[in-house]
């Protein structure tokens, strides 16, 4: 179980996500004809809560561990490593008992002055046990991703959205004949089951780990190179500062929550309408993040492959590291971003069932490029040490948010769109000052002809080619499908899952020859491809088309 490369470790993580990700549509697409819309927008009011309880009982530690992990295996020090882990362990598990107490005895205050909807108090509740089972498997992938070991972080992923979206479906079916409220619930009872199934993989690869460390740590000289005491000096020293910003990604959300419905209710929409949009906002959040695995996997990865080679001195390789990820970044967000505004309308009638999702998901789609490049530099300042300048970053976002849905959602033709603008310009904001900060220490020098020019142009033909082939895939779907016997509203469902599915396809294969056609794409960028890369890399290669 040895450590494994940067790239490497991306993958296996954005595989794994991914993965979870196409799991998780099963609940996308099945969740809301469950609940409906009403029962989504429960879930949506207290997630922001249970996140931010979760982020609290966390504590930005899993990075802090991953960070000084790496640096000790740097020096040569194993029982370093598992110094900082056994104390990082012992606080997370301290952290998540105490808010989960909060949640189980304060919960229905909290909704009552927060959300101001009783009717989503079970789905609370439902969450609640999760909280400190999530703190503990955080701290066992903190160390593992500090080893450079992508896959038992990977693995339990996949377990815990297995059980999860399994549990959640069922409990939802079981509970929804109880009300809307205890169908909402069931749902939320997926995400504890789920953190109990991460929660054992974790831990089976951690004994595995300890064993094949035992001899190595045996003949490892000297006591601990790093005291208990400096332990937690050095883990609250970076730990406090990534909360803080881990606080903003839900208080994002918690604006929504808590603002949103008010200045809806002063342009006049209903207590039912409100609910709807928010379900709406929420669905169209899920598929916005979605094309984001890779970049989230960039950022763990970045954080102990920054830090290692920080830490030995090696500059070049920081510069090398930020340089291949921000690349990797743009060559997959401009696309994904297009290829969303383009298929708004067909991936959310396709997904949700809801066509009224398109409208916020428009507007988010230009958000899309901006979540990766901060994930990304976060990734790279949390790695050199430079903790607070990723907050900065978020609490100049937030602000921009909050000013932005002040003033956007209480406009009649607006509501839950201006909400959507909100998001954007928060994201934007906040990207930008991260990829200042990382210029300005780092010293990186970007070609942006490599990195914006060409993928842009190459994306711009591929939204050209997107929107012509589902208009001509439609008419041909409505040609040649025409069961006997099937009512309009299958047909139609039909008809448009078969044009989005291969206007995917079309506009992958239309990208993919664009970047070879302009030479953007390099060979090593296919070789990160599971199973086929090294072999397509080459066969591209021999011919002259990837550099």
């Amino acid at each position: 179980m040895g450590n494994q490369s940067f790239t490497r470790g991306a993958i296996i993580l954005a595989t794994a996500s991914a993965f979870s990700r196409l799991l998780g549509f099963v609940y996308i697409v099945v969740l809301p004809r469950l609940i409906y819309d009403q029962g989504m927008g429960l879930i949506q009011m207290v997630r922001p809560i249970y996140n931010f309880a979760v982020i609290l009982s966390i504590a930005g530690l899993p990075v802090a561990i991953s960070k000084l992990v790496a640096e000790q295996l740097a020096l040569g020090s194993t029982r370093g490593a598992l110094t900082v882990f056994r104390w990082a362990l012992a606080i997370m598990l301290t952290l998540g008992t105490v808010f989960t107490g909060i949640l189980a005895f304060g919960g229905r205050w909290l909704v009552t002055v927060i959300v101001r909807d009783l009717m989503a108090y079970p789905a609370l509740m439902a969450m609640t046990p999760a909280v400190l089972i999530l703190a503990t498997v955080a701290a066992f992938r903190g160390l593992f991703q500090g080893l450079q070991y992508m896959t038992p972080t990977a693995v339990s992923q996949v377990t815990e959205q297995i059980c999860r979206v399994t549990s959640m479906l069922v409990f939802a079916i079981l509970l929804k004949p109880l009300g809307v409220e205890y169908g909402a619930a069931g749902a939320s009872l997926g995400t504890t089951v789920g953190s109990v199934g991460g929660l054992v993989v974790i831990i089976m690869y951690y004994v595995a780990w300890r064993r094949s460390q035992s001899s190595a740590l045996g003949r490892e000289p000297g006591p601990a190179p790093i005291a208990g005491w400096d332990v937690l000096k050095q883990l609250f020293a970076l730990s406090i500062p990534m909360v803080l910003g881990a606080i903003l990604w839900p208080t994002m959300q918690m604006i929504d929550t808590g603002l949103v419905p008010l200045r809806m209710q002063s342009a006049g929409y209903s207590r039912d309408a409100i609910r709807e949009s928010l379900g709406y906002l929420g669905m169209a959040l899920s598929l916005m993040y979605l094309p984001n695995v890779l970049t989230s996997a960039l950022g763990v990865t970045l954080v102990p492959a920054v830090a290692a080679a920080d830490a030995t001195g090696a500059h070049h390789q920081v510069h090398r590291r930020i340089s291949e990820a921000l690349r990797i970044t743009f060559l997959f967000g401009l696309p994904s971003g297009v290829g969303l505004f383009c298929l708004a309308g067909p991936a959310s009638y396709l997904v949700f069932g809801y066509p009224q999702v398109a409208a916020p998901l428009q507007i988010l789609a230009a958000g899309t490029l901006s979540v990766g490049i901060f994930q990304v530099c976060s990734g790279v300042l949390q790695g050199l040490g430079l903790v607070f300048l990723p907050v900065k970053s978020l609490v100049f976002g937030v602000a921009v948010k909050f000013a932005l849905n002040y003033y956007l959602t209480a406009l009649p033709g607006l509501g839950i769109k201006g909400a959507a603008w909100g998001t954007v310009g928060g994201l934007v904001a906040a990207c930008l000052l991260n990829l200042l900060a990382v210029s300005r220490h780092t010293g990186v020098r970007i070609d942006w002809q490599e990195l914006l020019i060409k993928p842009l142009i190459v994306t711009l033909v591929m939204g050209l080619a997107v929107m012509l082939a589902y208009d001509k895939l439609s008419d041909l779907a409505e040609a040649l499908l025409k069961p006997p016997n099937w009512e309009q509203a299958r047909l139609l469902a039909a008809h448009n899952g078969l044009a989005t599915a291969g206007t995917s396809v079309i506009g992958i294969v239309v990208y993919f020859i664009g970047l070879v056609g302009t030479g953007a794409l390099y060979q090593r960028d296919v070789n990160m491809l599971p199973k086929i890369g090294v072999t397509l890399g080459t066969w591209l290669s021999r011919r002259g088309w990837v550099k």
